[in-house]
């Protein structure tokens, strides 16, 4: 089984400085037009190499050191000193918060965070599977928000580890809530591609917020970092 390690970061922990970013990160901050795409993108970057910092051990005055490049599907890439560096990341990131998971192991990685709140039934219509609208249909009204929350936060995590992200019919991905509980809070469900592929979910709610993490391989109960 697999170690995952994840962090939470909110804006408001930022560094006042951008002394963390390499030249080429702040090349691609600068770019941006708009706030709001610098401050996501910039909440992201951060959260990322703290969560790196954790599981390679260095302190965090070398945390310029590493760099979160881009794949040509827009996949986050970790380099350490410019080179390549052997971890697996997925980064998400709602209302000023951003949340990171990073794993040594070579399970594809998946994760998502979603602010909890009501969608319609258009949204549910557009974008879920028929199995996945009969299991809404069912829940009581009460829970409708969170269950439609988790659904769309795991076919998110389990694009981003198929690499084709948003790009891709969400209805391509069906999830399958088993109801068990890997402990910690933790829910397991598991998400289907429709080239039968599988992957393992785990999903919690945190404060109104729903964590959404999906690997290939199956891991053991994600580890939080700072």
């Amino acid at each position: 089984m697999g170690e995952v390690r994840y962090t939470i970061q909110d804006r408001d922990q930022l560094p006042d400085s951008l002394h963390w970013l390499t030249r080429d990160e702040r090349a691609r901050y600068d770019g941006f037009r708009f706030d709001k795409r610098r401050r996501d993108w910039l909440s992201g970057r951060w959260a990322a190499k703290i969560a790196l910092l954790e599981i390679s051990g260095l302190p965090e005055r070398d945390i310029d050191r590493f760099e979160i490049a881009s794949a040509p599907s827009g996949a986050p890439l970790p380099k350490l000193d410019g080179r390549p560096y052997r971890a697996r990341i997925s980064l998400s990131h709602s209302n000023d918060r951003a949340f990171c998971t990073v794993s040594r192991e070579t399970t594809a990685l998946g994760c998502d965070i979603e602010l909890v709140e009501p969608r319609s039934e258009v949204f549910v219509e557009t974008y879920f599977t028929e199995s996945e609208r009969e299991h809404v249909e069912r829940t009581s009204p009460l829970l409708r928000d969170s269950l439609v929350t988790k659904i769309w936060s795991a076919k998110e995590s389990t694009l981003k580890a198929l690499r084709t992200g948003l790009q891709a019919d969400t209805r391509s991905v069906e999830v399958i809530d088993d109801g068990d509980c890997a402990g910690g809070g933790w829910g397991i469900a598991r998400t289907v591609v429709a080239d039968a592929r599988e992957f393992n979910c785990l999903w919690r709610l945190d404060g109104q917020f729903v964590l959404s993490i999906v690997t290939s391989d199956p891991v053991k109960i994600p580890i939080p970092g700072h």
